[in-house]
């Protein structure tokens, strides 16, 4: 059965394994050597990773608690929060509607402006239209009137009129270009 000492089974001898002290010397000497060697690192290898892990345990509950009280603060402070949020937003929402109410008073007086200018032209051209058409009617209504008005005496008077203005210009021409003359011949 054993490697060291075999005995037949039939006789008793001191070197039977079952009376055989030797034997169980070698045996536990055996035993003890490889459990020296063997279970050292492998108890050793179990008791580092049981205190990794409790080491990690103790790591992850740390962080737990830190998070819970982070998120009890923040539970607390989730009113303050809300309420300081909601001053903000009412804060922007009372500049953007100054905002608003200061650009549609500058659009509505650009637009007022814009409006008077376009009116002032329209007013002109009216106005221009209108004289036109008049022009026109009184040059039309002329046409038809005055050769009923035109008689000897009529257009004698005329005649007179325009050949005394004529006169009055070619005397007021030949008075300023004898002043030109005068003038130059001073110089």
């Amino acid at each position: 059965m054993f490697f060291l000492f075999a005995a037949e089974p039939a006789s008793f001898s001191l070197l039977d394994f079952q009376n055989n002290i030797i034997n169980w010397l070698a045996m536990f000497v055996v035993i003890v050597w490889l459990w020296r060697k063997y279970t050292p690192s492998m108890f050793e290898s179990r008791k580092n990773s049981i205190q990794t892990a409790l080491q990690d345990a103790a790591t992850a509950r740390e962080q737990g608690e830190k998070l819970l009280l982070e998120q009890k603060a923040r539970v607390a402070n989730q009113d303050q929060e809300a309420a300081q949020i909601l001053a903000e937003a009412r804060k922007l929402a009372a500049e953007l509607k100054q905002q608003l109410i200061e650009q549609t008073a500058h659009d509505i007086a650009d637009l007022q402006k814009k409006m008077e200018n376009r009116i002032l032209n329209e007013r002109q051209l009216m106005i221009t239209q209108m004289r036109s058409a008049a022009a026109t009617a009184s040059i039309k209504l002329t046409r038809e009137v005055l050769p009923t008005l035109m008689n000897e005496t009529v257009k004698k008077n005329l005649l007179n009129q325009f050949m005394e203005q004529l006169d009055s210009a070619t005397s007021s021409r030949s008075t300023i270009s004898s002043d030109l003359f005068d003038a130059k011949s001073v110089r």
